[in-house]
């Protein structure tokens, strides 16, 4: 579905709800902040078939266990690229994104990032009249100050999700009815970096744009230990 000028989808209440123009809010029609495409999740439990009692040293060795794998794999959600200025003239900053074109040979006076590939985004040249007629300011530069963007909201997506837990514990017998259990959790067995956020700004007017970039992380692998009685 492209979403680049406009798409047919509404948005939550949890995101801004203020359109660039008031006058055709129609146009911010457009991906919500929770459309996950896809999402995955796959969990299983492995248990040893010996115990305490067998006999032989690999029985006894491999006795009790129990592996637990989680593995999740998700596609990113919507975000929103942003100017950063006001050049729609509303006193907000939260509303202006810029115009784009499809273009893997940027044209002068466009700003790319190697984050979003093919696409060159321009200063806001969308002018619209109040009975929604277009029109165009001849042999003036952009940014048309009062104008918008034709890039629509939430047009990219962030970098998809993809980890695998792992629990393995062992049951160790003490009484007839009171056992040890020790467990180890592992989180994120792969180290994997998965960006939780991307930079929404890119701003054609000053020349700078890193939209798509990451600025934050989930958590790396990391550990826990536990010990459990149970009786």
């Amino acid at each position: 579905m492209d979403v680049l000028a406009h798409d047919r989808r509404f948005t939550d209440l949890s995101t801004l709800l203020n359109p660039q123009d008031n006058s055709f809010p129609n146009l911010d029609r457009g991906n919500s902040n929770f459309d996950q495409r896809h999402r995955w999740i796959t969990s299983a439990v492995f248990q040893s078939p010996y115990r305490q009692s067998d006999s032989g040293f690999w029985k006894k060795f491999l006795a009790n266990f129990t592996v637990s794998p989680v593995v999740e794999v998700a596609s990113g959600r919507p975000y929103n690229v942003l100017i950063g200025s006001d050049p729609n003239l509303d006193f907000g900053t939260a509303t202006n994104r810029p115009s784009f074109i499809k273009t893997n040979s940027p044209p002068p006076g466009s700003v790319t990032s190697s984050f979003i590939k093919g696409f060159a985004f321009v200063p806001p040249d969308r002018c619209i009249g109040s009975d929604g007629t277009p029109f165009s300011f001849p042999g003036v530069p952009s940014p048309f100050f009062g104008c918008t963007g034709t890039l629509g909201r939430n047009a990219f997506t962030r970098p998809g999700f993809f980890q695998i837990d792992l629990r393995i514990s062992r049951t160790i017998p003490i009484t007839e009815r009171i056992n040890l259990q020790i467990i180890a959790d592992g989180f994120n067995m792969l180290n994997r970096f998965n960006a939780s956020d991307v930079n929404p700004l890119c701003d054609p007017i000053s020349g700078t744009c890193a939209a798509g970039q990451p600025t934050a992380a989930y958590d790396p692998r990391t550990f826990q230990f536990a010990l459990k009685i149970n009786f």
